[in-house]
């Protein structure tokens, strides 16, 4: 299952604080059990919420847990709250762990119907939204090498989002994990 967070950041000035704060707090977040492995990106074109991460989690139950609420969720965001707009928080089913994305790829995201996806030559796995904001019923998304994936995403007339990584994929920390 994959919870996927996608936002807006509106402080460029504060750009290396928040990226400094936010892999602290990838680390707090795979420090929960149930969260398994997190990775984050940027869009490459413009999009209205160009920061994508996504967590490999175990299901919907994570969410509802004691060490969940007390380190997770809106509230655990402190003074960047404000600054992240376009906030949405979807989890989906169809994928058991998100792929890891390497510093060579680009993660493809797309909410295309299946037919417009198969003159790429890349195998897309699909997903549905199951619960938190469900802003985006059906997605797929796909690893590909950067100049490939680049060039779908230019090809696909916008319908076809490339995100580059902006850290290796990570696992969790929890004892047991």
């Amino acid at each position: 299952m994959l919870y996927v967070v996608e936002m807006q950041f509106t402080r460029p000035d504060r750009q290396a604080a928040w990226d400094a704060w936010y892999l602290e707090h990838v680390e707090v977040l795979l420090g929960v059990p149930g969260f398994r492995t997190a990775q984050r990106f940027h869009s490459l074109a413009p999009w209205s919420a160009p920061y994508l991460a996504i967590y490999s989690v175990d299901g919907p139950g994570v969410f509802d847990s004691v060490p969940y609420r007390e380190r997770g969720g809106r509230a655990s965001t402190g003074e960047w709250q404000p600054t992240m707009v376009n906030w949405d928080r979807n989890l989906y089913a169809g994928l058991e762990r998100a792929p890891a994305v390497a510093a060579d790829e680009v993660l493809l995201l797309t909410e295309a119907e299946p037919a417009a996806l198969a003159d790429t030559g890349v195998e897309f796995g699909w997903l549905s939204a199951i619960g938190l904001d469900r802003t985006v019923a059906r997605r797929a998304l796909a690893a590909a090498a950067a100049a490939r994936g680049r060039d779908i995403a230019a090809r696909s007339g916008g319908r076809i989002r490339a995100y580059r990584p902006l850290m290796p994929q990570r696992w969790a920390t929890w004892p047991g994990a």
